[in-house]
């Protein structure tokens, strides 16, 4: 890993979370993001729906901006940063690309034995995450992704 691109490796992605997704989508609009995509009614691939609700990824320069609104009555790494009123967004995490599978394991090794916790992670056949808790140190999650470059954010 370049290490200029510090401990998570480089920045790709901010994070927000609101309680009204197209609210937030207005706002970066305003800001000059390009949207990529929308999902509304957000489900798994068997139809069930899960925790987030509505899902956003936006471009703003070099950076991707994820744009989330989670289901308020379901348990989750997102309530606790939801913003108090529906016209807010707010700071979740910033997300950290790894180039490859070893890559992303070992940047989450290190971030474990370094006694950093795991609030949530996940898998997809092309791609994987982990929200690293560094909520205390830094006010939001850390994020560290893998995904293949053909696999759709």
């Amino acid at each position: 890993m370049d290490g200029s691109a510090g401990a998570f490796g480089p920045l790709f992605q901010i994070g927000y979370v609101t309680r009204n997704i197209q609210f937030g989508l207005a706002t970066l609009d305003g800001m000059g993001a390009t949207r990529i995509d929308l999902l509304e009614d957000y489900r798994d691939t068997d139809g069930n729906p899960v925790m987030i609700r509505a899902l956003s990824h936006l471009m703003l320069g070099d950076i991707e901006i994820e744009l989330i609104e989670p289901r308020p009555d379901w348990p989750s790494v997102y309530l606790d940063a939801l913003p108090d009123r529906s016209d807010q967004i707010a700071l979740h995490h910033l997300g950290y690309r790894q180039p490859d599978v070893k890559a992303w394991e070992e940047v989450r090794e290190r971030a474990l034995a370094s006694g950093l916790s795991i609030a949530m992670e996940g898998a997809t056949p092309r791609a994987r995450f982990a929200y690293l808790d560094t909520c205390d140190s830094v006010g939001h999650f850390t994020e560290i992704v893998f995904r293949e470059e053909s696999a759709s954010v």
